[in-house]
């Protein structure tokens, strides 16, 4: 038997066919459709038709039927009121087996009436006081959808045990802090990849980058770029890239680091005020893809020396949603 994972963010799902004998990835479709479109359309058609065809285009590749698929897990965006069946937040700290119990299951048409269990994401807990105050303690709010999932797997891959924190850059990054036991306390996110994203694309500084942003790893200017944000700020930090266009000789993409160093020293001073004793945690993981994940991995091992510091591999992060999505799934009753 098969079944299937799908996990759909932003502005990106994908499905992936996994061979229940050994977990291994069968086949993988990508679809470049997210929540974002059913924001901007205001209703979820365009993401029904695409995770429908993208099933569709799965099972015809792999000459099988919907019955030959024993069960679909969905996490990230698409449990959230934009994407395809809701399930709130749970509060942190959780476990795996409470991520299991909060999940719902249920047949839907876009899902080929394949049982599917929907993982909820998880927000931080806070106080009443909070709440009513939510102003003055806004920083102590946060919520995440997808990374609860990864989170599991990479803690399962990697043996992790004791309290640390990962790290997981996209378009947005997303700090998952988890005490012992394998708990999951809570997570501080930032808007880091779509900044990068946004003023690559939207701005003056359209002429000084490539499209492509990092096109390979530059120590010295990342450093250079994180140490400006620090000295200087984060925006006067950006009009350096435009200034080093007219006044030096550097190319595209030594100006590219600079740009990507300096906007990930703002997301790691956030993490480093939230986070007082970093210092003595066990381990710091960076998940994600390349080139962010790289470039966090040397921006914290630059910040913090003596900081036990994992680059997960391409295979692990890859991993990270079906062995995370599996674990969830052995412990729901999707029997409908």
């Amino acid at each position: 038997m098969f079944s299937i994972l799908i996990d759909s963010g932003t502005t990106n799902s994908r499905i992936r066919l996994i061979n229940n004998k050994d977990n291994g990835i069968t086949d993988l479709e990508k679809i470049e459709i997210g929540v974002r479109n059913t924001a901007i359309d205001g209703h979820n058609k365009k993401l029904k038709d695409a995770i429908y065809e993208g099933i569709s285009q799965i099972l015809k590749r792999n000459r099988l039927e919907a019955k030959e698929i024993s069960h679909i897990v969905a996490s990230g965006m698409i449990t959230s009121g934009l994407g395809l069946f809701e399930v709130p937040h749970i509060n942190g700290p959780v476990t795996i087996e409470e991520l299991a119990k909060c999940s719902k299951v249920a047949r839907l048409e876009e899902l080929h009436d394949i049982p599917c269990v929907f993982v909820p994401g998880m927000r931080n807990s806070v106080s009443e006081g909070y709440r009513d105050n939510a102003m003055d303690f806004i920083n102590h709010f946060d919520v995440m959808r997808g990374e609860e999932v990864e989170t599991v797997g990479l803690i399962k891959q990697l043996k992790l045990e004791g309290r640390g924190i990962l790290v997981l850059p996209g378009s947005h990054t997303k700090y998952v802090v988890v005490e012992k036991k394998h708990t999951i306390s809570s997570c501080l996110s930032t808007l880091a990849g779509e900044v990068l994203t946004a003023i690559q694309r939207e701005t003056i500084l359209s002429d000084s980058l490539s499209s492509s942003l990092i096109e390979s790893i530059d120590r010295e200017m990342l450093l250079k770029g994180y140490e400006a944000t620090r000295t200087h700020g984060l925006t006067r930090s950006f009009y350096h890239i435009r200034l080093l266009q007219l006044f030096s000789d550097l190319n595209e993409n030594q100006r590219a680091n600079y740009f990507v160093g300096s906007v990930l020293a703002a997301d790691i001073q956030s993490l480093l005020e939230e986070i007082p004793d970093i210092q003595n945690l066990d381990w710091i993981v960076v998940g994600g893809n390349n080139p962010l994940r790289h470039v966090f991995a040397i921006l914290l091992s630059y910040v913090g020396e003596d900081w036990n510091i994992v680059e997960a591999t391409d295979e692990q992060v890859e991993y990270s949603v079906v062995y995370g999505a599996q674990e969830i799934a052995e412990r729901v009753n999707y029997q409908l």
